[in-house]
């Protein structure tokens, strides 16, 4: 949420020990002065101050939207509001966004409705649905949509990602892009269809909280992309992806060096591997380069000329992952959550505890 008061009561989530945050308008202005212009509102965070907490962030939203070009979605002072698509003109291009994300608790205040404050909730059917069908009738020329779930630490996408986002959301619906957040890993990257889906980024920023690098090589960096497009026919299409892991996102996120960032290109390859179900749809994987950067071009890429042309010239699809790392990587990106149903009466672990 977005506030610069102090008078804001947390709100208990249902919890003993819950984890209330919340951002200063400052800290939006810096974001917007540094290039970003979509905003997802939606996450389990997004009601820690309540109903009053979301009036205040649609407040500073608001008047951030009127004095800069940016498009926010996934909360709403009525349940309409919440569920309805924002827009973005960039350039010659209309993009729609869309957002939904996790109720903690399925607290039933939080969740929006008809004229009171809040956000749809992405475990209830109803409003999964409703968000990507509004997205997919909108106007535009390239459709996102952004949903926030996830257990922790899970770097394998689980059933129900792969049900709503490539069977829903991408292959009957036909969003261009989805990305997933929540569980603070990179999980792998898949195209079904003429759609694309980053199943978790990881974290960029998030102070605060633990830091990475005590989880190993699969769970210990965010994920970066740049998303090349091109107009081909009147309609965008991808040519290219550049995929950049992060380390120190817990307080100033940079760079690896060249090398540990080509482990976790290799890394984001072999959960890539795992994913796909046949010709329809395939996981991503990216050529290591050697600023440590991963490319991914799209069949015929390197002909399209200008910017992506000359980033796909000569490009080589992604090489064996070493014999060595391979066999490293398969207990490091094991299934294992930070915490699961058997784990639900332990003390929190690793610095994350349960949100």
């Amino acid at each position: 949420m977005v506030t610069d008061r102090n008078d804001l009561t947390p709100d208990s989530k249902g919890q003993t020990s819950p984890y209330n945050f919340k951002s200063h308008p400052a800290g939006l202005k810096a974001l917007i002065d540094t290039g970003f212009n979509l905003f997802s509102l939606a996450n389990n965070h997004a009601m820690d101050y309540g109903a009053y907490g979301a009036e205040e962030t649609l407040y500073h939203m608001a008047i951030a939207a009127a004095e800069r070009a940016i498009a926010y979605a996934g909360i709403g002072a009525s349940y309409e509001e919440a569920t309805r698509p924002g827009c973005l003109e960039a350039g010659d291009m209309t993009l729609g966004f869309a957002a939904i994300g996790i109720i903690t608790g399925q607290r039933p205040e939080h969740r929006a409705g008809q004229d009171t404050p809040g956000q749809a909730g992405y475990r209830n059917e109803k409003d999964f649905q409703l968000v990507v069908n509004r997205l997919a009738e909108l106007p535009a020329d390239y459709r996102i949509l952004s949903v926030h779930y996830g257990l922790e630490g899970r770097v394998v996408p689980d059933q129900r990602q792969l049900k709503d986002w490539r069977g829903f959301a991408a292959r009957t619906k036909g969003i261009d892009l989805i990305v997933g957040h929540h569980p603070h890993v990179a999980q792998g990257v898949e195209r079904a269809g003429d759609s694309l889906i980053f199943y978790g980024l990881g974290n960029f920023l998030h102070p605060g909280t633990a830091e990475m690098k005590r989880f190993g090589i699969c769970r210990d960096y965010g994920l970066m992309a740049k998303v090349h497009l091109a107009k081909l026919e009147g309609d965008w299409t991808l040519g290219a992806i550049e995929a950049i892991p992060l380390t120190g996102t817990h307080m100033k996120p940079e760079r690896f060096p060249a090398e540990q960032s080509m482990q976790r290109i290799f890394a984001l390859n072999y959960l890539g591997a795992r994913l796909g179900d046949g010709a329809a749809s395939q996981g991503v994987r990216f050529t290591p380069r050697n600023d440590g950067s991963g490319l991914y071009c799209a069949q015929g890429a390197e002909s399209l000329g200008g910017k992506i042309g000359a980033l796909c010239a000569g490009f080589r699809p992604a090489p064996a992952i070493p014999t060595k790392l391979a066999q490293h990587l398969q207990s490091a990106c094991a299934d294992k959550p930070f915490y699961g149903a058997s784990q639900k009466k332990r003390k929190p672990i690793f610095g994350f505890g349960r949100r």
